[in-house]
């Protein structure tokens, strides 16, 4: 009987952790990690691997306590620098990210994976330029990079520059055939017409892949570029599978959903406001449904010159969740002032006037007048249908948009957001700007002189040439903000009205 050494044992056991880390079952990392490490204390790929493994769950905290202690022990480890700058990044603290991110690279020039994190980092926050040349100095070396090709792509995709986009995209597809994401990517920035060759890849590709994750993601492709073609009945087909694929996998309950927007009513039934010092900077929060129009008005507002558009910030809720959700009468001024440093700190800008446009902040409305009273809160409205619509056909990377991927889970989710909006409103009545879709693609030129006198702006031109600003846009409007309004969009649900049955009933009663 042959006897393991006590490093081939370790040896094993790293190895399987690897395997649940690469499928993605991060509790059984957690649960198995956290034991040898306090055995090997040393061993600097555990610690990465249970960091990660918090990391992928949202446990950021957990994440920088782990890569905290392993960085003492090891200052120059670039994969714990790199990961440290990873973390940060997610949670917002953007100059403590780019400090790690540049210390691994200081270490190891042209390391891939820290500057690869530094570019999107910068793409993050709109430092395009810095972020297409970090990338650039790598060609070279790693011409041959997936990770770097699908980086470029989708950073050229996000500041506009589609034909370079489609370029790194399809050299990715060289790279990895079987790999859907560029696919997907592709499909965004496409007109699909008829016979179109990627369309006829991707039903190729559609019958001869075997993974499931792969085949959901080329599904919504697919969905889109039928939907370009006008076959509606082959779009739904393939938009079908790929929400169904999608919601199998999640589980999704929206039970939990219900009772936070509860809770929030009941927290806000009877509450005072605490007055505050309002911030140094002027924050206008643009929010309602996911695809409800949130981009394009972030993209006129952020180009006046006066505005920086800082995309969709999403460290609140998480803020809001641990520290203001309490049993107070009042909202205490100490806890809304640490909200209200907590989010300016984290603004990269030397302009006063900032745009965050996540859209579930609509949740939150309440605490973000209180945290600052010299706000502007622009609700963005679309026709129900449309909206849930447009989620519907769209993949989304966010947990917090699981609900997306079933009709009935949708509709139900729209039903708690209007009501919400509803307690919202008789609330705070005037506070909370709306503004309508579809008016503001029929009358552009009034509807965004109206929207700038709301948040006390002076006429800008520029905001009717939207489509020329080169701000970063990463959400799945990302083409349409690229092209001046058109009115195309407007009742698109119509074309799938007897597959969107279901959904009309819920969102009518």
């Amino acid at each position: 009987m042959k006897i393991i050494s006590q490093e081939e044992k370790l040896k094993a056991d790293i190895q399987v952790i690897i395997n649940y880390f690469n499928v993605g079952s991060y509790d059984d990392v957690i649960n198995k990690s956290i034991p040898l490490i306090k055995k090997y204390p040393e061993t600097y790929i555990l610690k990465n691997l249970l960091a990660l493994s918090y990391n992928a769950q949202n446990k950021y905290e957990e994440a920088i306590k782990v890569l905290d202690n392993a960085i003492k022990n090891d200052p120059n480890n670039i994969f714990i620098l790199n990961n440290l700058g990873l973390v940060h990044s997610n949670l917002e603290n953007t100059r403590t990210a780019e400090e790690y991110l540049n210390r691994a690279i200081a270490v190891k020039p042209l390391f891939l994976d820290a500057s690869i994190t530094l570019a999107n980092l910068k793409s993050k926050i709109d430092k395009n330029e810095e972020a297409i040349e970090i990338l650039s100095k790598l060609e070279n070396t790693y011409k041959e990079s997936y990770i770097l090709n699908f980086t470029m792509g989708n950073i050229y995709q996000q500041v506009g520059n589609f034909d370079k986009a489609i370029y790194h995209l399809n050299y990715c597809l060289k790279l990895d055939p079987q790999n859907t994401a560029p696919d997907k990517a592709i499909s965004l920035i496409t007109k699909y017409t008829p016979g179109h060759k990627h369309l006829n890849d991707m039903q190729e590709k559609f019958e001869a892949i075997k993974s499931d994750d792969h085949k959901m993601i080329l599904s919504f492709a697919l969905g889109k570029a039928f939907e370009d073609i006008k076959e509606y009945k082959k779009s739904f087909k393939y938009l079908d599978i790929a929400n169904k694929m999608r919601d199998e996998k999640l589980n999704y309950n929206i039970t939990s959903e219900k009772n936070l927007f509860l809770d929030i009513k009941n927290f806000f039934k009877n509450k005072s406001f605490t007055k505050i010092k309002p911030s140094n900077k002027k924050i206008i929060f643009i929010l309602g449904m996911p695809r409800s129009g949130t981009s394009l008005i972030e993209q006129i507002l952020s180009s006046h010159e006066q505005v920086h558009g800082a995309g969709e910030l999403n460290h609140i809720g998480n803020f809001i969740e641990k520290n203001l959700f309490l049993n107070d009468k009042n909202l205490p001024e100490k806890k809304l002032l640490e909200f209200q440093n907590y989010y300016i700190e984290k603004l990269d800008t030397q302009k006063d006037i900032v745009t965050d446009k996540a859209p579930l902040n609509f949740k939150w409305i309440g605490f973000l007048l209180a945290t600052f009273p010299n706000c502007k809160i622009i609700h963005s409205n679309r026709d129900p249908m449309d909206t849930c619509w447009s989620m519907f056909k769209n993949f989304f990377s966010s947990k917090k948009l699981n609900f997306c991927y079933n009709l009935e889970n949708l509709g139900k989710y729209y039903i708690l957001y209007k009501e919400l909006m509803t307690f919202w409103k008789s609330k705070f009545g005037d506070r909370i700007y709306d503004i309508n879709y579809e008016d503001l693609i029929t009358n552009q030129e009034t509807e965004v002189k109206k929207l700038l006198k709301n948040c006390e702006l002076d006429w800008d031109e520029n905001c009717m040439t939207f489509y020329k600003n080169k701000k970063s846009v990463a959400t799945a409007s990302l083409a349409q903000v690229r092209s001046p309004i058109y009115k195309s969009s407007v009742q698109k649900w119509k074309n799938y009205s007897s597959e969107l049955n279901e959904l009309l009933q819920i969102i009518q009663k």
